[in-house]
């Protein structure tokens, strides 16, 4: 009973990965038909999905690249900033 609970498991998330490599698919034969500057490096490789890892460190570039847009316009010296 339990094996058969294990490969019913392993079955689905084949499915799902299957249908999500064909929906990737779709989609980058999709755009790559309608923009003509597509090439063939553009598609010698699969689109991935993001991980939460990957979503993390693109926040943690903005957030940085922010910080430091803000402490050179606080530094300055024609800008107006006033300490309270």
């Amino acid at each position: 009973m339990v094996v058969r609970m294990r490969l019913g498991k392993i079955v689905g998330d084949l499915k799902v990965k299957i249908k999500t490599s064909l929906r990737m698919r779709k989609r980058s034969s999709l755009s790559s038909s309608s923009s003509s500057s597509s090439t063939s490096s553009s598609s010698s490789y699969e689109k991935i999905e993001k991980s939460d890892s990957m979503r993390f460190e693109l926040r943690s570039r903005k957030a940085h690249k922010i910080i430091q847009q803000t402490l050179q316009i606080a530094d300055s010296p024609t800008s107006r900033t006033y300490a309270l």
